[in-house]
């Protein structure tokens, strides 16, 4: 029996959205609202009226109540919503229109794991009552739990909502959601290509199916989907010119992203999409023309940035630091990455990152890699490798800022190898070995043969995710910071190879500072120059721990000498691999442009002609870089810079 809710419900953020109180938009930041309770049109939320159960409740009273209910919700009126729903509720507990309404403005206000049970106790009122349970009610249901990472429990409620509604577009829409935040990129597209089959006039399909597209690096797919939309919808929407602008930018392909984006914003309304990747795309085609260089730093200072949501003003911020970089603008460059990492810091608190659990793993790895703990290391045979590949992985690592991304596409256009792009191939790996009485790294001591093959099965199986075959390639695992796991990886595959990009380390943090990376635990650790300084410091100490007491086979490759000299610094890491020199990795900019689906930051640079502006970058910015050089000092001499 569903319980009766309490009369209040404290905590509740109440009032219109952008005051305080429910988006409209739903929680889950790509597009997946909930859907929309029939109730505000005239129906009851899918559910047909029925007598109340209990002798005080009139039907016919109780109808018009959840009408009114469903009218204030959709108005953003969610306090008054709330009150006229628990009304109900005292005279019927297990009204479910009410239930449901009530878990909907909770997963809406931020409060899923509460939205959830309401949402669930009106399902089992419906039940209870032998009322039809509508797909609108498990597509809601699905929404709450997916906000609270519950994937494969909220799966079974799109499909409840789809064995219902086959034809539902609403529930192929956000189990598509749901399948591109588990990286499945296919059957997320088969539902979003089922959606549009269902209502070929709805541009948000098009939309999701483009932008599953872009996660999956498929930028050439998502134009598809776009021009698609423009077929369907005419004039084109300034969100879908947006869209197809920032592709065009990610493909390098700058006037038709400055063309599509001043389409976008010719309407003279606010558009971050579009303003971010105009200015980005003006800043990369005249990075030489001071003037124009000029303009665009003037039209980004003259925008009122404060209007758009965080992400985006944190990502213009970015713009504008960098258009002031390349204008030599030291002094204002800094004032606007000093803005832009407020924003990030603030977004690290709001959703509860603490960049300092990250140090805080570094440090602990650092503590346990001792002499001793590796000498008391349980003896495996074997290599963690699968019989028939070609190789054990070869890790590409660094710190961020180092040139990885450079090198994963000389590596890639190799044709005996293949590059896997930042994906998270080992951490179900430390999440397996966190759940063990020893934790992480403790168990690594006690590792029999089958745990160790059971952990270089969980590789496999992520890394196979995303379309690399061992069987034919060197497979050139890229994650920069996966080097604090180096451990970890030598102890399933103690054959594995690193190859290990190093940069000047002042150099590097001042990069870090720059960049506007998706704020993450170590990520955060970038928002002043001191925090990025002292990760570097702890990151590269454990790094050189691992050097010292494990037998890892590395080799470096130095930006400064990779910009400079590319044949002589990557042809000695090609020997290290077992290959040959191939004339195509002596072109990057090239095969990046061919490949057309690089997802890091850096993308706009390695699809450019190799160029040396940034190699001594940071003596520009020395007065900042001066506090934290005594940080840096070890590391500079220890790997042969200079001052």
């Amino acid at each position: 029996m569903a319980k009766r809710p309490s009369k209040s419900l404290p905590g509740l953020p109440v009032g219109r959205p952008g005051q305080g109180g429910a988006s409209r938009s739903g929680p889950t930041g790509l597009g997946g609202g909930t859907v929309p309770l029939p109730g505000a049109a005239g129906g009851a939320m899918g559910f047909a009226p029925r007598p109340a159960q209990t002798p005080q409740a009139d039907p016919q009273q109780l109808l018009a109540a959840i009408q009114q209910a469903a009218a204030l919700y959709g108005q953003g009126r969610m306090r008054e919503a709330v009150e006229v729903a628990q009304r109900i509720l005292q005279a019927d507990p297990d009204y479910p229109d009410a239930l449901h309404l009530l878990g909907l403005i909770l997963y809406e206000t931020g409060k899923a794991a509460e939205g959830e049970k309401f949402i669930r106790q009106a399902v089992d009122a419906a039940r209870k009552k032998r009322t039809t349970v509508p797909a609108s009610l498990w597509i809601n249901l699905g929404n709450a739990r997916r906000a609270q990472k519950k994937y494969s429990l909220a799966e079974k409620a799109y499909d409840e909502a789809l064995k219902i509604d086959p034809r539902n577009q609403d529930a192929r829409l956000e189990r598509g959601t749901l399948n591109q935040l588990c990286f499945d990129h296919d059957a997320a597209l088969a539902d979003f290509m089922k959606a549009i089959e269902i209502d070929p006039g709805r541009l948000s399909a098009y939309l999701r199916a483009a932008q599953s597209s872009v996660d999956a690096g498929r930028f050439r797919k998502a134009l598809e989907f776009c021009h698609a939309a423009l077929e369907r919808i005419d004039p084109a929407p300034a969100e879908l010119s947006a869209f197809i602008g920032m592709v065009h930018e990610r493909l390098s392909e700058l006037d038709l992203a400055i063309e599509w984006t001043e389409r976008a914003l010719a309407n003279g309304k606010p558009n971050a999409t579009a303003l971010k990747s105009w200015a980005k795309a003006s800043r990369r085609k005249f990075r030489k023309d001071g003037e124009k260089l000029l303009d665009i730093r003037t039209r980004l200072e003259a925008a009122d940035l404060d209007k758009f949501e965080p992400e985006n003003r944190r990502a213009l911020y970015a713009e504008l630091g960098l258009t002031c970089d390349e204008l030599g603008d030291a002094d204002a460059a800094v004032g606007w990455f000093e803005k832009q990492n407020r924003e990030s810091a603030q977004f690290g608190k709001t959703v509860g990152i603490d960049p300092e659990d990250y140090v805080r793993q570094v440090d602990e790895l650092h503590e346990s890699f001792v002499p001793d703990f590796v000498a008391g290391w349980q003896s495996i045979t074997g290599s963690g490798v699968r019989t028939g590949h070609r190789a054990a992985p070869v890790f590409l690592v660094g710190f961020p800022r180092s040139g990885t991304t450079l090198l994963d596409q000389i590596f890639d256009a190799h044709p005996e190898v293949q590059a896997l792009e930042e994906r998270p191939t080992l951490v179900a790996l430390v999440e397996n070995l966190r759940s063990k009485k020893a934790g992480y790294p403790g168990s690594l001591a006690d590792l029999r043969e089958q745990d160790r093959d059971r952990l270089s099965k969980l590789y496999y199986e992520e890394a196979e995710k995303h379309g690399v075959d061992f069987t034919r390639h060197v497979v050139v695992d890229k994650m920069p910071l996966d080097m604090v796991h180096a451990g970890l990886i030598h102890r399933v595959f103690p054959d594995a190879k690193f190859i290990f990009a190093l940069r000047h380390p002042a150099s590097c943090v001042l990069s870090c500072f720059m960049q506007d990376f998706v704020p993450n635990a170590s990520m955060l650790n970038f928002v002043t120059l001191e925090k990025a300084a002292r990760l570097y410091d702890k990151v590269m100490g454990l790094w050189a721990r691992y050097r010292e007491i494990l037998p890892l086979q590395v080799q470096e490759v130095r930006y400064e000498n990779l910009i400079t000299d590319l044949r002589g610094e990557v042809k000695p890491a090609l020997d290290f691999l077992g290959l040959g020199w191939h004339e195509a990795v002596s072109d990057p900019a090239a095969h990046a442009r061919q490949r057309g689906s690089i997802r890091t930051p850096s993308y706009a640079q390695v699809t450019e002609p190799i160029y040396n502006r940034a190699a001594e970058r940071w003596r520009r910015y020395e007065k900042y870089m001066e506090p934290v050089m005594p940080i840096l000092q070890p590391h500079i001499e220890r790997f042969g810079y200079s001052l």
